[in-house]
């Protein structure tokens, strides 16, 4: 959960980047760590949720086969 928090808190340190851009992008920028978040609260505190590592060896791992 610390982790979660340390890269929410990395996102939110670009804000001042966000601020000056158009609208269209601070909502996805809001959408996206919204996303992030409960992706990752999900992922720690309900045992039967995948976490973002899991999905990313779900998705490229055969990628993994190839290089054996």
């Amino acid at each position: 959960m610390i982790a979660v928090l340390l890269f929410a808190g990395l996102y939110l340190m670009d804000w001042s980047f966000f601020r000056s851009s158009k609208k269209t992008i601070r909502y996805g920028y809001f959408i996206l760590l919204i996303f992030y978040l409960t992706w990752n609260t999900l992922a720690v505190s309900w045992p039967g949720w995948p976490n973002p590592n899991d999905m990313i060896n779900l998705v490229f791992g055969w990628a993994d086969q190839i290089s054996q």
